[in-house]
């Protein structure tokens, strides 16, 4: 027995663990529907077998350093009565940074117990929440699109609404949100107000993507003021009201198959919502019922379709899936590798990252002053190191003085040799300051009010140190503040191929969602944190500006005003991007008006893709393509904003499906022109900081009689069908454009 014991008691000294007690019986279920990525605030939902006050989750950051992550749960905002039940339930926000390690959550102070984590999704796969009937078309579109199997969009089915994050950022790794009315009964009890869909609607007005399905079931979630679709439907809804034939869905995909409607249970008349004043961009009208459109949800982009996908007559149709893919602006030639990107297929193996977000992280890890000793250099040293201890040693000893014995003291002479040559080579790459580099991206909506930030910090220490830090633009929660992680499995990426433990014996810990303390880094190294802002600025009638616009479409063409409060900071290399065009405005000063006409200079849009010194060589700007090892941040955000519009993978080389937000290319296939323009601070502060601000914006733009997208851009039963490569934020899957 006593052997027993003194065992346990090693085991548990080794394993940081004291098993008092037996630990609380609870459940977990990690992310949407068993679904996550790691790096990105993911929801777990805790059921514990007594009330739930305090709980903390413990697990591995990106560099594979244990955290904490700690939450007081006060019950606030729950209802006034809330059950037994409900009170040992609930769900928060975490990060995990390391793929296949277990999670330890311990509840009311008790004891740590270790839960199984689902593998996550692919960093570079796309995530479809859908809710409602999953059966809508999107799987066949999804499969004929020529994507590899980890590379097509993964649909998810919700099934409840109750485990659903109620802040926005819960719904971080997800790209888009598919809302169809065919099961009424998932959205029982929720309205306008219920947090869940609070949450949702942010997150859709701070860059999301919505494929909403307005059916047969749209009039309860609509007449009522509090109704959850009002959040959502792009016009002010008056009635339901049926439509009767299908010609204009059969206009819509050119099919010669016929939708039989007879109102019959087996052949059904469409039934949808009638709205007035329809923003956006109508693509299918019947008479002045819109069918599918685009348009601008604050920073996000909604694509409605009027009309139950998943039921009759449509889930019968043998065109539903092109349907589908027309609604989705897809074409079946989309793929995800081929062409020209086939010489980046390595980009993993030779850049350590093969997402856009690597590239950020990449640059923002070259410090002024922190030179790295190329490879080169050092295989060099290695190889002189092995001649001399192994030829030249031997022939000095023994041919030159002619005594073996002296290799005791010229062996140790050489080690010491090469060690300070090691160290003079490097010593000056090698500042004794703390260094942050700075990376802002400020995007601002003119109609909705609406803003976020995307910050991201990379911090070199010369030293072992914890710190603490935290953000001050957040408020009232509205936003995080955490750690940033490389995504893919290459050098220091959140899923290595081999397991690398942690030398750290004290976790980090994330005090609350803006704020992470004791953060351990090492010597000579850098860590990456990256935080996200929220900024709604009131009703549209508000008179708070960031900017001012007045646009309209001459001929595809942007053409009148842009000005900006005497309050803001100057914008440097500014350029306005809308359709094909990217026009060129230079700088602008506080308080200063540009006019916009039709001579103002512009390039190809796609002339984006060429890094600014190729570009300003016109014998280089022909065959330049984008340049994946750039660590010019500027170049880098313009092509992550465009990065879908440009061409995606096939251009790039890179992904952009880990931060699928950060790309506002939809914005431009709704009524939206999109301003980005530079501005480059040296901040003072007791640590050297290289900061570099972006600032992009989102401008209406008012479609005239001169304008390509109205008359020729909607399918009517008395018009003629579109042609599919006219359509805006049509994607060539050859050239790209």
């Amino acid at each position: 027995m006593f052997r027993f014991l003194s065992f346990a008691g090693l085991f548990c000294c080794f394993t940081n663990t004291v098993y008092a007690v037996a630990p609380m019986p609870m459940s977990v279920r990690i992310g949407i529907e068993n679904t996550y990525k790691n790096g990105l605030w993911t929801p777990i939902t805790i059921e514990s077998a007594s009330p739930i006050e305090t709980l903390a989750i413990r697990c591995s950051d990106s560099d594979g350093t244990p955290i904490t992550y700690r939450y007081e749960i006060d019950g606030s905002e729950e209802p006034a009565t809330v059950s037994p039940d409900d009170a040992k339930k609930t769900t928060v926000l975490a990060k995990m940074g390391r793929k296949d390690e277990p999670i330890q959550i311990s509840v009311n102070g008790g004891n740590y117990e270790s839960f199984p984590v689902p593998p996550p999704v692919n960093a570079e796969r796309p995530i479809y929440l859908i809710f409602g009937n999953d059966d809508i078309g999107l799987q066949g579109a999804v499969a004929e699109l020529m994507l590899r199997e980890d590379r097509r969009p993964l649909l998810v089915k919700v099934n409840s609404f109750a485990d659903l994050p109620t802040e926005w950022f819960g719904y971080e790794a997800v790209e888009m949100v598919a809302l169809t009315t065919t099961e009424p009964e998932l959205f029982d009890g929720l309205t306008a107000n219920s947090p869940q869909i609070q949450a949702l609607n942010d997150w859709l007005k701070l860059g999301g993507k919505m494929l909403l399905c307005a059916g047969k079931n749209s009039e309860q979630f609509l007449d009522n003021e509090d109704g959850l679709l009002r959040l959502f439907l792009p016009g002010t809804f008056t009635e339901m009201t049926e439509m009767r034939s299908g010609t204009a869905f059969e206009l819509f995909v050119n099919s010669k198959r016929q939708i039989f409607m007879n109102g019959t249970d087996e052949a059904p008349f469409m039934k949808m919502p009638r709205f007035t004043e329809p923003r956006g961009i109508v693509f299918m009208k019947d008479g002045d019922l819109p069918l599918v459109l685009r348009c601008a949800h604050g920073l996000g982009t909604i694509i409605y379709f009027g009309g139950d996908l998943s039921g009759r007559p449509l889930n019968n149709w043998r065109d539903r899936t092109a349907l589908v893919r027309n609604i989705m602006q897809w074409s079946s030639g989309m793929r995800s590798a081929g062409g020209a990107a086939n010489v980046r297929s390595g980009a993993m193996l030779q850049l350590g990252y093969n997402d856009i977000a690597g590239q950020i992280r990449s640059a923002l890890d070259q410090f002024e002053g922190v030179r790295v000793v190329p490879f080169s250099v050092i295989l060099l040293i290695l190889t002189a190191y092995w001649l001399v201890i192994g030829l030249f040693d031997w022939f000095f000893v023994h041919k030159v003085l002619k005594k073996p014995i002296l290799t005791w003291i010229t062996f140790p002479l050489w080690i010491v040799l090469f060690s300070f040559l090691t160290y003079v080579l490097a010593a000056p790459g090698r500042p004794d300051d703390t260094a942050i580099n700075y990376l802002l991206v400020y995007d601002y909506n003119e109609e909705s009010r609406v803003g976020r930030t995307f910050v991201w910090r990379t911090m070199y220490a010369p030293v072992d140190r914890h710190f603490s830090s935290g953000s001050k633009l957040h408020s009232s929660n509205n936003g995080y503040y955490s750690w940033n992680g490389l995504p893919g499995s290459g050098l220091g990426g959140m899923a290595p191929k081999t397991v690398s433990p942690s030398v750290w014996q004290i976790d980090s810990e994330q005090v609350s969602y803006n704020e992470i303390a004791n953060v351990p880094v090492q010597t000579r190294s850098t860590k990456s944190f990256f935080s996200r802002s929220a900024f709604f600025f009131g009703e549209p009638e508000s008179e708070y500006r960031v900017i001012f616009s007045k646009l309209s479409d001459e001929e595809g063409v942007p053409v009148g005003t842009i000005k900006v409060p005497d309050e803001t900071l100057p914008l440097k290399n500014c350029i306005l991007v809308y359709g094909r065009w990217a026009l060129e405005l230079g700088e602008i000063e506080p308080g200063q008006t540009i006019r916009i006409t039709k001579t103002t200079p512009r390039r190809e849009m796609r002339d984006l893709l060429i890094p600014p010194k190729a570009l300003e060589d016109a014998a280089l700007r022909g065959i330049a393509t984008y340049n994946p090892q750039s660590t010019d941040l500027e170049y880098i955000v313009r092509v992550m904003t465009l990065h879908r519009a440009l061409g995606g993978y096939e251009s790039t080389g890179l992904h952009h499906a880990y931060m699928p937000s950060l790309d506002m290319s939809d914005l431009l296939s709704a009524d939206r022109a999109l301003l980005l323009g530079t501005v480059v601070d040296d901040y003072k502060s007791s640590v050297s900081i290289g900061a570099t601000t972006v600032f992009r914006a989102s401008l209406p733009i008012t479609l005239t009689e001169l304008s390509p997208r109205l008359g020729r851009e909607r399918y009517e039963p008395s018009g003629g069908v579109l042609d599919e490569k006219a359509r805006p934020g049509y994607v060539d899957p050859d050239s790209g454009r």
